[in-house]
């Protein structure tokens, strides 16, 4: 005790004193709230977000713990800072927060970037990042589209195409004004099916009467934060005095043997089942998806309970021992499944193959997509008439299993219900005139980058999207890219890097870039489909509540077309 004293004198005597612990920082964590206080990675435009930074101080200091910060945009570029927060360097957690309207800040939909940074005294800072993605709440009713009559879907589902919201709200009435609902109903995603029981009577949709209905997007609190316009729609009679029906009965092979160097030919019954009389029908046929030489056979008038043997002469295609022979009316009556009639052809046979042999038969393409298109109901088969799409697999499926269920489909052993048309197949009612301003290739310009969202292998990719300023146009632009020179020219529009390699050989590149007047949020293509001789490109938009300077691209490599080429957007509403 005594030497302590003597030292602690010692020191005092020197003008010294005890030395004290150094105060330092560390991080403690960042991250952006909504109201309520939660953390949250994933924010609409329309919310208020709490940015904060929390840091540990290891010792007392008379200084303060100052904290700066900023918010950068997904092209990188700074759209807010703040500094001027501090608090008391005392030991131990610390933080500072900052509210605020996202709308101080929102240009474009993407990921945002938070950065926080924490001084104390001449230490370098404290920096810590967190991220969060913002979008722009919007609804665009797909299906029944605007004034839609005399729909036979049973059950009636209503399909919608959003983004910004937590969870979507849809209100059936009979008012226009969507007073006392017959129906409400909440949903994750962009559909809702309508009871086909309600419990009560007065929820029941009835033929020929005039239903409205709307979306409204909710936050995760439940607050209304975005909503659609109001559409309305009506039900067919199902009076039975009245129905439609045209049934193909049979599909046969008249020839003696298949012999496929030769054509073949076949007869097919068609039936007018229904109690209405038919006029300009249209019979069509093909053998393993390649149609008939004579396809389609046209019926003037078509009464009632009257039949008609139709003859048709279609060849086999090359290398092919086996193939499906589809011979359907080109008719929306009461009862889509009779429509078509189906036939499996074997060479030198001249019959269908036995059950034995179909089973283990690989199905082509068109085969597959034919049975999906028929037996998938009125209004989906409807919406889907005339697209073709890059593959259709089975991801989780063993081998043979997607093969056997489409079997199952065509021996009538196995059925599509349920079965929806978001995104991929918009009803034909909802389509609106082509787009103007279809260009090869666009004229050169102020490159104004927005965001690059490519991965890192761009090489392999086949489609690309962001945001880009370089496209003044103020209705959309779609492109036709067939040749490398083009390529690298329309590249120019969403990057400064290198165009990603391209076989213009077998393919060729469709792109879509917003038009500055669209309000636009996103822009995808959904579909290719052939009309005639022309290939026709379907893409939507969704709009942005607010106008933006950059606009949303997407660019897409496809099988080259050698013809006409048409782009349509379909959302409806869309200008």
């Amino acid at each position: 005790m005594k030497i302590y004293g003597l030292l602690m004198t010692a020191a005092m005597l020197a003008g010294g004193t005890c030395p004290a612990a150094r105060a330092a920082l560390t991080a403690g964590g960042i991250g952006a709230l909504d109201g309520t206080g939660s953390l949250r990675d994933a924010f609409s435009n329309v919310e208020t977000i709490a940015l904060r930074q929390q840091v540990n101080n290891s010792a007392a200091s008379d200084e303060m713990i100052r904290f700066k910060f900023t918010v950068y945009n997904p092209a990188g570029g700074a759209v807010f800072r703040h500094e001027g927060n501090s608090t008391r360097g005392v030991p131990g957690n610390s933080n500072s927060q900052v509210a605020l309207p996202i709308s101080r800040f929102y240009g474009v939909p993407g990921v945002y970037r938070f950065t926080g940074e924490a001084a104390l005294g001449t230490d370098a800072p404290v920096v810590q990042t967190t991220q969060f993605s913002i979008s722009s709440p919007n609804i665009n009713l797909i299906y029944p589209p605007y004034g839609a009559r005399d729909l036979t879907d049973k059950p009636l589902t209503f399909r919608w195409v959003a983004s910004g919201a937590s969870s979507y709200k849809i209100t059936v009435s009979a008012s226009i004004g969507l007073y006392d609902p017959l129906q409400t109903g909440t949903a994750a995603s962009g559909m809702f099916t309508y009871p086909e029981n309600p419990s009560q009577d007065r929820e029941k949709l009835v033929p020929d009467k005039v239903y409205y209905w709307k979306v409204e997007g909710l936050d995760e609190t439940g607050a209304k934060i975005s909503e659609s316009s109001v559409y309305n729609f009506s039900l067919k009679s199902q009076a039975s005095s009245q129905s439609r029906n045209v049934a193909v009965t049979a599909l046969d092979l008249t020839d003696q043997k298949a012999d496929f160097k030769n054509p073949l030919h076949f007869r097919a019954v068609v039936q007018n089942t229904g109690g209405t009389n038919e006029a300009s029908i249209e019979i069509k046929m093909s053998l393993s998806g390649v149609p008939a030489q004579d396809s389609p056979k046209h019926i003037g008038m078509f009464n009632a309970g009257e039949q008609r043997e139709i003859p048709f002469t279609a060849f086999m295609p090359t290398g092919q021992d086996q193939g499906l022979a589809v011979a359907c009316v080109d008719i929306f009556d009461d009862n889509i499944p009779d429509n078509c009639k189906t036939k499996l052809i074997a060479k030198d046979t001249g019959s269908a193959v036995a059950p034995s042999e179909e089973e283990d038969r690989k199905l082509s393409y068109q085969e597959i997509w034919d049975e999906v298109l028929k037996r998938l109901g009125p209004e989906a088969a409807k919406a889907l008439e005339g697209y073709t799409f890059d593959s259709i697999d089975c991801p989780d499926c063993s081998a043979g299993e997607l093969n056997d269920l489409m079997l199952a489909l065509i021996n009538g052993e196995a059925s599509l219900t349920g079965a929806a048309v978001l995104e991929t197949s918009p009803t034909g009612s909802a389509l609106t005139a082509p787009v103007a301003g279809t260009v090869e290739a666009e004229p050169e310009e102020k490159n104004e980058l927005l965001a690059d969202l490519m991965p890192q292998d761009r090489q392999k990719q086949d489609e690309w999207s962001g945001y880009t300023g370089a496209v003044k146009a103020e209705a959309p632009v779609s492109y036709i890219v067939k040749s490398a020179k083009e390529w690298e020219k329309a590249w120019k529009l969403i990057s400064t890097e290198e165009p990603p390699e391209v076989d213009f050989e077998d393919k060729m590149v469709v792109g879509i870039v917003a038009g500055s007047g669209s309000r636009a949020d996103t822009v995808r293509i959904l579909s290719s489909r052939r009309k005639g001789d022309v290939v026709i490109f379907d893409y939507y938009i969704t709009q942005s509540s607010a106008e933006t300077y950059f606009v949303p691209y997407i660019f897409k490599v496809v099988e080259k077309v050698y013809g006409a080429v048409e782009f349509l957007r379909i959302d409806v509403g869309g200008k």
